[in-house]
């Protein structure tokens, strides 16, 4: 007969659950702030007198940590 593989249980601590789920929350808050800064409708440029170049540079700034952010988190996730 022929042994199915067992399933590894594996029990993530609390510091481990706090950390993957700020990681989350932190990429997400940088994904809606990089959305704020790129879309000139919502901030006319208003924000901190912001040229369109400088609030499009910022935007993308934190678009760039929210996809790092979420690779983070998808790691975290697997182990």
């Amino acid at each position: 007969m022929k042994q199915e593989p067992e399933e590894e249980v594996v029990v993530e601590s609390g510091e481990e659950k706090v950390s993957r789920r700020a990681t989350l929350f932190l990429s997400s808050a940088s994904f809606l702030l990089s959305l704020m800064f790129l879309s000139q409708n919502i901030t006319g440029n208003v924000v901190a007198n912001f040229t369109t170049n400088g609030a499009n540079w910022i935007g993308g700034i934190f678009f760039v940590l929210a996809i790092v952010g979420f690779l983070l988190y998808v790691q975290k996730k697997k182990k």
